[in-house]
Formats: structure tokens, C-alpha cells, sequence
């Protein structure tokens, strides 16, 4: 490199991976010359082309007379005349410069100075210098000459590793079969070496617990107590314990298990006998009173037929008798709420046994209430409608019919306030299924005619 940089007129670009030792060669290179004016400069991130050319002057020129905004090939060419000696300027990191500075390096390249060009050598990453020259036209391409710095041999990076290890005026306990497999796997550069030797230095040695130091010798131990365990037990077998008692159970079929079984079985059957003579009390009772609605006629709740007369006394007096029988026979008294319902069912068949009078025939109150409420159950203008819809409430008290224009209107009851037309239309809901009733003043219905019976003929639509 220091012939090159004397005798050739190309400008020198070194390229090099991070920690190849380009800053280390261009050092070396700037302290070596003796007989040339050297400028060596580390180039900053975000340096403008004013600082670069500042720097450059300062070290070349002993005036502190120039102007950092002109070309360093300006300022160079007037005070050429001056310079005994040749200049050499070297940029490190020269990737940061900015183009314009590159284009004036290209140009000082050319220019001689004390009999000779000024060489300019630069420091770039070798992708960098791939970019470059494939932005320069072929003439200026011939004015670079790069030179790449290769990885370290095996030899190399070994011969490193024990001069600096020398050097250093330490020896660490480091095999060198240990230092060669690290290095084998390096891609070569001088750092590399270097931090790997820093590494051996300045690493504390691992302390080693006491637990892997005697972790053989206890295992060993166990094993053989282990083993001596096992002949122990299988020479001379530790001794017996007392034998367990055989206990013996009596046969199913003895008399001791069988009154065992009926002295637990007791309290079922007591509760099982109970529980059937209180079924046979109900069956009794619903004997009793399936006779009773026998007696009664059971066309009674179809509409227009007379109903048969009630059942005597006499019929009745038997029943009861019949019942009493069977219930002295068990012990028993038949309680009052069969009575009450032997009861309902004599009131129920004496209300069903008064039929109504049939629908077709039947007389309604014309009188129209002038004041108060009704509750309006259907609106129709069929015939068949109308007496379907009366059918569904024959037993209801108050009804009425109306006519208004082409349509027959069902009317229940008359009320003093609303309140109380509502709380019946609720129950006739609940009782007869109905569809919403509608409660009404009278003194809305003035067009309403009520009808004194049901007519014979279907209204016109």
C-alpha cells in the first residue's frame, strides 16, 4: 500500500468487511510516511463537504488562511507552489462522504505537487464499492484502484492470536486445541482474534459447585447402599408379623342370620302394611263415589234433554252403609274431606239436572240501561256464528243481544263503574276462553237495538 500510494497516479480505495482492519492499516499507512505531507481524517456520520475540506487544510497547510467552501482542488492548485514535500491524504469511512467530495477526490488525483500526483487513499465496505463503480462512466472507473482485504488464513489467525497473546504479558490456562476450535470457526478478521483473546484474558474462570465435584462419589455411595439393601432382604428376609385372625361368618340359612335379617327388615314391612291399607281406605273411597256419579244421568250435560230425576235417599243410605261396612272391617273412620266431596258431587248433579231453556227459544231483556257499562263478547253477522258463540256461554247471567246495521253484538251484564266490568270480563276470560272482551259505556251504544229473542234467519252480508 506504501508503494502504491507512492508511484501510482490512481486513487487508492481499500474495502474490507467491519473488522478486517481497514482503520489499522490506514493508520499504520498516515505514521509511515516520512517524506510525504500526510492528512488522515476519520469521516463522521452527517458530515457536510465544508468540515471534510477543513479538516484536510488544517493538517496539510500551516496558514490558517483558506476558504473550506472552494474545492480542495481550488485551494490545493494555488498553494501547490509552496508544498516541498508530496501530499497523501487518507479518508477512513469514507462511505459517509457526500458525492461532491468524491468527485473532488477524483480530481486531486490528478494534480501533481512537489514533483508528484497526490495520492488520496479511502476506506469503504466492499458493497459500497460495488455501487460506486457501477455509477462511474468507464474513464473515471480507470482512475480507482481497489484493493480488497481477504480473510486470515488458519495459520495467520493463529500466529495473531499468539503474538498478541505475547504482548499482552499474561499466559491463561487455555488448551490450544480449545483456541484453534474457536478460531476455525471465525470468518477470518483480525477482531475476531482479537475478541477472542480479550475473552481468554478478562473472563472470570467458572466456579465449579461442590455438587458436580462430588456427584460420582455420592451416586457411588447410594448404589452400593442400595445394593446391600436388596441382599439383606433377599438372604435374610426380614421377620414375620403376627398372622391375622381367620373370621368366620355364620351360614345364611342358621337361625342367628335369619333373625338378624328380620330384625333389620321389621321397620319395612310395618311401613309397607300401612301404606297398603291406606290405599285400600282410597279405594274405597272412589268406589263410593263412582257409584254416586252413576246415579246421576249422564246425558244431563247435553242440551235440550230433560234430565233423569235425582237419586233417592234410600240409594245413598246404601252406599254409605257399604262403605261404613268395609271401614269397621279394617278399624278405620272415613275422614271428613270424602265427606265434603260425596257433597259437591250431589250439588253438582242437582245444578245439572236444571237444564236452561234451548238457545233458539230463548227471551232477552230489551230494556237499555241509559247509563253504566257492559262488556261486548262478539261481533258477527252470521247466524250459525251467533249461536255457536251463545252456546259458549249459556251459563253466563245478562246477556243481551243487539243488532247494529248488518251485525249481531253479544252484550254481558250491566256495571256501575269500569273497574268492575273489567275485573268480570277477566273472569270470563279465564273461565270460558274467550277472546278479549271490549267494556263499554251505554251511553256509546245509543245505535245499538237490542233484540227481545234470536232470529230464524241468516243476515244478509
Amino acid at each position: 500500500m506504501h508503494h502504491v500510494a507512492s508511484y501510482s497516479d490512481q486513487l487508492l480505495v481499500l474495502s474490507g468487511v467491519s473488522g478486517s482492519g481497514k482503520t489499522t492499516l490506514v493508520t499504520g499507512l498516515a505514521t509511515d510516511f516520512d517524506e510525504s505531507n500526510a492528512a488522515f481524517v476519520i469521516c463522521p456520520m452527517h458530515a457536510d463537504s465544508a468540515e471534510i475540506r477543513r479538516k484536510i487544510l488544517v493538517q496539510l497547510i500551516s496558514s490558517p488562511i483558506f476558504d473550506d467552501d472552494i474545492p480542495l482542488a481550488d485551494t490545493l492548485l494555488r498553494l501547490a507552489s509552496t508544498q516541498t514535500k508530496p501530499l497523501h491524504i487518507i479518508i477512513d469511512d469514507a462511505h459517509l462522504l457526500p458525492k461532491a467530495l468524491w468527485a473532488e477526490c477524483i480530481i486531486l488525483n490528478q494534480i501533481q505537487c512537489a514533483g508528484k500526483n497526490i495520492a488520496v487513499t479511502l476506506t469503504v465496505p466492499p458493497s459500497f464499492l460495488t455501487d460506486l463503480l457501477a455509477q462511474l462512466p468507464e474513464q473515471l472507473r480507470r482512475q480507482i484502484l481497489p484493493i480488497s482485504i481477504e480473510p486470515l488464513t488458519m495459520p495467520e489467525r493463529e500466529a495473531l492470536y499468539q503474538t498478541l497473546l505475547r504482548c499482552s504479558d499474561q499466559n491463561p490456562f487455555t488448551p490450544r486445541e480449545i483456541v484453534r476450535s474457536q478460531l476455525e470457526k471465525q470468518a477470518g478478521t483480525p477482531q475476531e482474534v482479537v475478541t477472542l483473546l480479550e475473552k481468554a484474558l478478562h473472563t472470570p474462570p467458572e466456579k465449579v459447585s461442590s455438587w458436580k465435584k462430588y456427584k460420582t462419589t455420592v451416586i457411588a455411595a447410594v448404589s452400593v447402599l442400595l445394593a446391600l439393601a436388596i441382599w439383606l432382604g433377599v438372604v435374610q428376609p426380614f421377620p414375620k408379623g403376627p398372622a391375622l385372625e381367620a373370621v368366620t361368618f355364620p351360614a345364611i340359612d342358621s337361625p342367628a342370620f335369619l333373625s338378624y335379617g328380620q330384625q333389620l327388615l321389621a321397620p319395612y314391612f310395618t311401613l309397607r302394611a300401612e301404606r297398603l291399607k291406606t290405599v285400600d281406605i282410597e279405594k274405597v273411597i272412589n268406589s263410593a263415589e263412582v257409584k254416586i256419579e252413576q246415579a246421576v244421568d249422564p246425558l244431563s250435560q247435553f242440551h235440550g234433554e230433560a234430565p233423569h230425576p235425582e237419586p233417592d235417599a234410600a240409594a245413598l243410605a246404601n252406599i254409605g252403609e257399604v262403605s261404613s261396612k268395609s271401614f269397621t272391617e279394617d278399624k278405620l273412620v272415613i275422614d271428613a274431606s270424602s265427606q265434603a266431596r260425596m257433597v259437591d258431587v250431589q250439588s253438582s248433579t242437582t245444578s245439572a239436572a236444571k237444564a236452561d231453556r234451548p238457545i233458539a227459544k230463548a227471551i232477552f231483556d230489551t230494556q237499555k240501561p241509559l247509563k253504566g257499562y257492559t262488556i261486548q263478547i262478539a261481533s258477527v253477522d252470521q247466524l250459525e256464528t251467533l249461536r255457536a258463540t251463545l252456546q259458549g256461554i249459556e251459563n253466563v247471567d245478562g246477556v243481551r243481544i243487539a243488532k247494529y246495521k248488518q251485525r249481531w253484538v253479544v252484550l254481558v251484564g250491566n256495571y256501575s263503574s269500569s273497574k268492575l266490568a273489567s275485573n268480570v270480563a277477566a273472569q270470563l276470560v279465564k273461565k270460558y276462553r274467550l277472546d278479549q272482551p271490549w267494556v263499554r259505556k251505554w251511553a256509546d251504544l245509543k245505535d245499538y237495538r237490542l233484540q227481545e229473542s234470536l232470529p230464524s234467519r241468516e243476515i244478509s252480508e
